[in-house]
């Protein structure tokens, strides 16, 4: 299999056990990598503006000296958005329609390691 399609695997698994809808493997600067999308038509603004919350959140934790943040969670009535870096390179963000739970967040660390391991895989350039 490619890098792509692994990624995508993975992408689907989270929507199909857990829930998470709405998921991508996005680059530091915002460009989509990999995505698991009803509409394909907002993957990009999707993707830019996922990176740019994990980027400030970043930037927040920095500037007071603390350990960046291994999640980022932002709650709705509608469900929650979550985001989680995968290195220096890429991140890891979906939605999906349930509250943050720690089946939730025990999930998005398992797929984490594996779409890490993907990433860091020979055939990646990233």
């Amino acid at each position: 299999m490619s890098m792509l399609a692994d990624l995508k695997l993975e992408l689907k698994r989270l929507e199909d056990e857990h829930g998470i809808e709405i998921s991508a493997v996005v680059s530091r600067s915002g460009v989509p990598i990999a995505w698991n999308m009803a509409s394909e038509a907002h993957v990009e603004t999707f993707a830019t503006l996922s990176a740019t919350i994990l980027g400030a959140s970043e930037v927040v934790y920095a500037d007071l000296g603390k350990v960046p943040p291994k999640h980022i969670f932002i709650e709705s009535q509608d469900g929650t958005f979550i985001a989680t870096p995968l290195g220096t390179k890429a991140l890891l963000v979906g939605m999906s329609k349930s509250r943050k739970s720690q089946e939730l967040m025990d999930s998005l660390d398992k797929a984490v390691e594996k779409v890490k391991g993907v990433l860091s895989s020979e055939r990646s350039g990233i």
